[in-house]
């Protein structure tokens, strides 16, 4: 193996600290203080000099400290001379602002992906990005990872009778179609109606396809507040399903989330660890799968 180091912001050290064991290594030192005033002043204790150096950071909340963490920890970095500096988001946040929804709005994806080009990143290693066309925003490589796999596994675990795989919103389809072929079952697809002027707010009112007497797969790649989910599990419930399971990559749950989630009709509710979260926001039908090996062997095929 070429010589590499690996840091870790804030955001996510858990999750930094488990590929770190899983490349037999641990975490470089690095001092995240703050001016008085509550300016950040990272500082870099390793010498990073003709090294390949890895830096994981998700960009959940609050995300734009967590922005400037690894914008900063960049250029810090690059000052010293690495041969190569790589970004390792798991989550990407402001990934679901890629596209101008009205006249007026940023297109925020796009300026996050000139944050981490002008810090001097090399290179990108991602998990489930909202959109894939958010790739095309960067002019810089860009490995887009998924967690499809391992949350494939986890539902054959649970053995459910009659599996019907649920897209919670028609741009979902792709992802659900995928986890229905991976599964072998059949798919249903939920259509919403989103409300732009209300933040984080849609309501589910139709699902294309029959459930009843089966056993519900619902998969999405963020759940933030929780309110399309548990609309989704309930109008599923109401339409007759035996039971419902929820699958996402990202669990950002803002707000209420915990709330709506722990007294939605949902089963069980799977995410991955991509956001670390704090345990006022855990309830016992969450369950956590790990994207560390994904991210480790990502990172392992760049410095072979």
């Amino acid at each position: 193996m070429k010589d590499f180091l690996l840091f870790s912001g804030s955001s996510n050290i858990p999750l930094a600290q488990a590929v770190a064991k899983l490349l037999h290594t641990t975490l470089g030192k690095v001092d995240l203080s703050r001016f008085a005033d509550g300016e950040l002043r990272p500082w870099i204790q390793e010498d990073v000099r003709d090294k390949t150096v890895f830096v994981i950071q998700s960009l959940s909340y609050p995300m734009d400290e967590h922005v400037m963490e690894l914008s900063l920890m960049g250029d810090a970095i690059r000052r010293s001379a690495p041969r190569n500096m790589i970004a390792v988001i798991p989550y990407m946040g402001y990934a679901r602002q890629d596209k101008q929804h009205r006249i007026g709005e940023p297109v925020s994806a796009r300026v996050i992906a000139k944050f981490i080009e002008v810090s001097k990143y090399k290179e990108v290693i991602t998990v489930d990005l909202h959109n894939d066309a958010i790739v095309g925003f960067f002019q810089i490589p860009v490995s887009h990872v998924t967690a499809m796999d391992v949350l494939t596994e986890e539902v054959k675990k649970l053995s459910l009778a009659r599996p019907v795989v649920v897209s919670p919103d028609v741009g979902g389809v792709k992802r659900a179609r995928n986890l229905a072929y991976a599964l072998d079952v059949p798919m249903v697809v939920m259509e919403k109606k989103r409300f732009l002027d209300r933040h984080d707010t849609s309501e589910s009112f139709e699902i294309i396809g029959n459930v009843k007497g089966m056993d519900a797969v619902i998969i999405d790649d963020v759940i933030s507040t929780g309110g399309t989910i548990a609309h989704s599990a309930e109008s599923l419930k109401e339409a007759g399903t035996a039971s419902v399971t929820v699958l996402a990559s990202h669990a950002v749950f803002a707000g209420e989330a915990k709330e709506k989630l722990s007294t939605a009709p949902i089963d069980t509710l799977i995410v991955s660890d991509t956001i670390q979260l704090p345990k006022e926001k855990l309830f016992p039908k969450l369950r956590f799968i790990s994207v560390a090996p994904l991210i480790a062997d990502a990172i392992a095929s760049m410095i072979k």
